[in-house]
């Protein structure tokens, strides 16, 4: 690199969540993710690979039922029975 150029920073892979879903068929199931998004009706859950960020999973909102963040203790994120998030 040049004196121009700054070095990259260290990058440190963040540690993953684990998500339990329920489907509203009532299907559960978890996955592991580093971050969960929300668009346009649309549910994201990202993880790293590589230092980039790649979809683990992509659903639409109403096809869940719950979403809890299960890593550490039980935290909603998706109301029961869908709808809005949080």
């Amino acid at each position: 690199m040049n004196d121009l150029t700054p070095e990259p920073l260290p990058y440190e892979s963040p540690t993953p969540d684990v998500y339990e879903l329920i489907w509203m068929s009532g299907h559960v199931e978890r996955i592991v993710a580093h971050d969960v998004s929300y668009a346009n009706g649309r549910v994201l859950f990202l993880a790293d690979a590589d230092g980039r960020m790649r979809i683990q999973l992509s659903t639409l909102e109403e096809d869940l039922r719950t979403i809890r963040n299960v890593t550490d203790d039980e935290v909603l994120l998706l109301p029961e029975g869908g709808g809005d998030c949080v």
